[in-house]
């Protein structure tokens, strides 16, 4: 609180050194203020004194001058020290008060700021905290710092008082808080608050708006701090009360209001526009996101522009010329941005438009493993041509999408019928090596090689399985068949070749006969290399033993191993004869199935 000096005049009168010695003690005062009424009586007295100086001074001038004399000088006052000093701490008292008038204005500005702040405290109060606990301490908080912190700006101060009023009544209602008011305290609060409308009411009564606009607020804060009442008789009481000071504030409003106000606030908002129109129009043509949002923000802008007010005669035309001339020089850059964009984007989409059409035509295709390539190749060349407008990429890229997804779930849907039959298969296999096992008894003697021979035929006609069941399949076939040829008294030699036979014939059977073969034939040329560079190794070491005749033991058992190893030799050549004789085979088959193929669909097609 600024505590101010008082100053009481004593009945009598004073001289003017005792004025001034208040007037200067008034001025020094370490919490100055200033005080019209005071400074005017001290003026008023010290007038007075000055006047009763000038009498004298003019009675001592008449006193000299010679009544006879034609010539009379002309009397002019001579201002005492007194006069002089008394002129000296007006200009002081001036100074001063012009200064505490504007330190005022900025703590009612900063007092408007920190009261803001408060209402929008509030308002996240209301809106977000549950606890009622918690609710009412933050609540309490922000009360007491409201009551500390001055009064706010006049032109600002009822809209502010008015949001803070509907922010505690709304506080009160939305947590409920009557709920725990007592029927006494509710009964206590309306009989105050009618209180606070009946002293309001006598306001009219108030001629001064300073003391009328003190009186207000500190009716309004009174008013706050009375807690809720009851809620059936709340509407007509707040009624009352809004209508009472509604009549006050329009006094208030009335006698402050005025058009240059208005209009230097609408020139600060529309200047405040074109700053932002200059930053937003600054945006770089480039990107069409970025083009389009500056145009949205410049466009609600323009809403807003629209919405204020007059500016005043002297600044309104200028600023709008500025603001249409920004707008002007946008859409200009931007229609000619547009009109490249588009020509670009047309040629985007004509190359869209083919992959789209590229992919209409592949994705009903047989060969899976190829079309799954070429789909995803064109999935990257759609992503490298680069985007188009929202509208134009998003219905295009829903039609391209549809013909990979319509392919990619065909493929999987295979995938999972060619899994089932891989499992069925899986299950067939299984099954046979049970029934070979029981047939090994009487079967395999009644039929002998013919048995063997179904055997084959059966296990041939059951399609692929699993990969990870395939060799553990095929060697239990392979052992049931060597066991049964052992059985038969057949020599390991002849069951080797047989064994040998019985694979390469399942092998060629099989739906993928051909690599299946070309695997075996691989195996079968890497044993063919390996063995003649180990004979090659061998008829090397030959040269130790030129000058020994073929008794030599050491010779001897070289010559063995050499010619062992050429026999293996011999016999993978003509098992790799035997392979490339069924390929041959396979791949006549294979052609022929072809073009009975091709001649179905010619068929079909006339």
């Amino acid at each position: 609180m600024v505590e101010t000096a008082i100053f009481v005049f004593q009945q009598k009168s004073m001289s003017k050194q005792e004025i001034i010695e208040q007037f200067e003690s008034f001025i020094n005062q370490e919490n100055f203020a200033p005080d019209r009424e005071k400074f005017n009586e001290w003026k008023t007295e010290f007038d007075k004194l000055k006047e009763d100086t000038l009498k004298e001074q003019q009675e001592v001038f008449n006193q000299k001058q010679d009544p006879e004399a034609e010539d009379k000088p002309v009397f002019d006052y001579q201002p005492t020290d007194e006069d002089s000093r008394f002129d000296e701490l007006t200009s002081i008292y001036m100074e001063k008060r012009k200064a505490y008038d504007r330190a005022k204005s900025i703590e009612l500005e900063n007092n408007y700021k920190e009261k803001l702040a408060l209402t929008e405290e509030m308002q996240a109060l209301i809106k977000d905290e549950e606890n009622i606990g918690r609710a009412y301490s933050r609540f309490n908080a922000i009360k007491q710092k409201w009551n500390e912190i001055g009064p706010a700006r006049p032109d600002k101060r009822r809209e502010l008082q008015s949001d803070y009023s509907r922010l505690i009544e709304q506080f009160y209602y939305n947590i409920k808080i009557y709920r725990e008011l007592q029927n006494n305290d509710l009964k206590k609060n309306q009989e105050l608050k009618m209180e606070i409308i009946e002293k309001i009411k006598l306001l009219k009564e108030e001629k001064a708006i300073n003391q009328l606009d003190f009186l207000i607020h500190q009716y309004l804060d009174e008013w706050d701090e009375i807690g809720p009442t009851f809620k059936e008789e709340w509407e007509k009481i707040r009624e009352q009360f809004k209508e009472s000071v509604n009549e006050v504030f329009e006094r208030i409003r009335e006698h402050r209001k005025s058009v240059k106000d208005d209009h230097d606030a609408n020139y600060a908002k529309k200047k405040e526009i074109v700053e932002r129109a200059k930053a937003t129009a600054q945006v770089d043509f480039g990107e069409m996101k970025v083009v389009q949002q500056a145009t949205k923000d410049l466009i609600n802008l323009q809403k807003e522009w629209k919405k204020i007010g007059y500016a005043g005669r002297k600044g309104n035309d200028s600023i709008w010329k500025e603001f249409r001339a920004i707008c002007d020089e946008f859409f200009s850059k931007r229609a000619a941005y547009l009109d490249a964009s588009n020509k670009e984007f047309a040629q985007l989409k004509e190359k869209k438009k083919a992959l789209i059409e590229k992919a209409k035509e592949i994705h009903t295709e047989t060969d899976a493993t190829q079309v799954a390539n070429q789909l995803k190749a064109m999935q990257r060349q759609w992503k490298d041509i680069g985007k188009l407008l929202p509208q134009d990429e998003y219905r295009l890229f829903k039609e391209f999408r549809s013909y990979c997804d319509a392919f990619f779930n065909r493929k999987k849907e295979e995938a999972k019928a060619f899994e089932k039959e891989l499992k069925s298969n899986l299950h067939r296999k299984e099954e046979l090596i049970m029934n070979f096992s029981k047939s090994l008894g009487s079967d395999l003697k009644e039929k002998g090689d013919v048995l063997i021979a179904e055997w084959k035929k059966e296990w041939a006609e059951v399609g692929e399985v699993p990969v990870k069941f395939a060799s553990k399949l095929d060697s239990a076939f392979n052992q049931l068949v060597a066991k049964a040829y052992d059985e038969l008294g057949i020599s390991k030699a002849d069951i080797v070749e047989k064994e040998f036979n019985n694979k390469v014939e399942i092998l060629s059977n099989a739906d993928n006969a051909e690599p299946a073969l070309m695997r075996e034939r691989t195996s079968l040329q890497n044993k063919i290399k390996e063995a003649e560079s180990g004979v090659r190794q061998l008829e090397d070491k030959l040269d130790f033993f030129k000058y020994s005749d073929d008794t030599n033991p050491l010779k001897k058992e070289l010559l063995d191993r050499i010619s062992g190893a050429q026999t293996k030799v011999k016999a993978w050549r003509d098992k790799r004869k035997q392979i490339d004789l069924m390929l041959k085979d396979v791949r006549r088959k294979s052609s022929e199935e072809d073009e009975v193929t091709e001649a179905e669909e010619q068929s079909q097609e006339n």
